[in-house]
């Protein structure tokens, strides 16, 4: 690969979470996970989501019972196939 794709620290921790539950986490649930704010952790996922990464993607999901959709972060195919190192 001739660009290496660069994690910070806290996108690679996102990233390994997401990948190593089945590809598909809610944001709260990375809250829960990495102890930080919403704010901290949507930052990191707008870092893998952008277009010269593209490991990730938002999906908002109506859920019956919350208020507002509740946002899950999803491997893409080169999410999918990316090691972090």
């Amino acid at each position: 690969m001739a660009d290496t794709i660069k994690l910070t620290e806290k996108s690679k921790e996102v990233f390994e979470y997401v990948k190593a539950n089945g590809g598909r986490v809610s944001i709260d649930e990375l809250v829960q996970h990495t102890g930080r704010t919403a704010r901290s952790v949507n930052a990191n996922v707008t870092d893998l989501c952008n277009e010269k990464k593209g490991l990730c993607m938002r999906e908002k999901v109506d859920v019956e019972g919350q208020e507002k959709p509740v946002t899950y972060v999803c491997l893409t195919e080169a999410g999918k196939a990316f090691e972090a190192e």
